[in-house]
Parts: structure tokens; C-alpha cells; sequence
């Protein structure tokens, strides 16, 4: 779909399908080759045990000095109070299933920052947003805690 659509040029992008935590991105493009990638509401959704992989694959397809901006669930979270509610949806440390049977995990400041740090970036930044969003229909207030992070690659070891 997105390779039809009639704006998709080849010479600037390139679509492609890959999980993450187990096909290398260096298959599909070359590494060190990108300046940016934008990761919101990925990891949230990742196992712990294969964000290691995942943070690793990144780096090997950032060029030096490339970034990573990173938005995802925070602890504490409206949606982690209403999940650590129910025994039976807790997976793990901050880690819970929804009722679609998707996972659902809540990052702590520190722990992304160890996540990516110890895959060789460096942290700009890595702060808690909060938000507070409104239900008009059911006339209620949720008090959001997102997790956001600049993260960059400072050199050219990988995998």
C-alpha cells in the first residue's frame, strides 16, 4: 500500500517489513547509513528480553552522530495503575498484557537510559512528559506519564 501510493519515491525512502527484535535492518539498508530514527510507541510493545536486540539493530544502521527520538509509556501511568489492578494482566516488572493480548511495558527514566546506553548511545536528553487527557464522552479526567528520550550514536561498533 504505502509503495502504490503515487507520492512513495524510491530514491528517497525505502519501505519494508521486519521484526525488529530478530531480522537485521542491515539486510534492508546499509549501516551507518541513517540520521534519524523515530521510535514512538515501539519498545512499549517489545519483550524486555529482545529490546537489547532491537536497540542494537538501530544503532548499526545510524550513521555517527545519528539520533534516535524515543516517545513510550512511563511509569506510572494511568493505563499501569489500571492494568497492576488486575493480578491476571501482569506479565512482568511493569510489564502487562492488554485484552487484545498485545503487550504493554512502562519505562522508567532510568531504565530506557541504561537500555540505550548500554548498547553504546549517548543520552541528550530523557525526561517524563505529563499529560492530562479528557474522556468528554464518559466525563473523564487520565493523567498520562509518557517517556521521552533524544538518544545518539557516538561510533561505529554495532552487533
Amino acid at each position: 500500500m504505502v509503495k502504490s501510493n503515487e507520492q512513495y519515491d524510491e530514491s528517497r525512502c525505502k519501505a519494508f517489513v521486519c521484526d525488529l527484535t530478530q531480522d537485521l535492518l542491515t539486510d534492508q539498508m546499509e549501516p551507518n547509513s541513517l540520521d534519524l530514527v523515530s521510535a514512538l510507541f515501539v519498545f512499549s510493545a517489545i519483550p524486555p528480553e529482545k529490546m537489547e536486540f532491537a536497540i542494537k539493530n538501530i544503532y548499526n544502521v545510524l550513521k555517527p552522530g545519528g539520533r534516535v527520538l524515543f516517545r513510550d509509556y512511563g511509569l506510572y501511568d494511568e493505563a499501569q495503575v489500571k492494568f497492576s489492578k488486575a493480578s491476571d494482566k501482569r506479565l512482568g516488572d511493569n510489564l502487562y498484557v492488554r485484552q487484545d493480548g498485545t503487550m504493554s511495558y512502562f519505562f522508567s527514566t532510568e531504565d530506557v537510559k541504561s537500555r540505550f546506553e548500554a548498547a553504546g548511545f549517548s543520552t541528550v536528553n530523557c525526561q517524563y512528559i505529563y499529560r492530562e487527557t479528557t474522556n468528554r464522552q464518559k466525563e473523564m479526567r487520565i493523567d498520562r506519564i509518557f517517556t521521552q528520550a533524544k538518544f545518539e550514536k557516538k561510533n561505529c561498533d554495532g552487533l
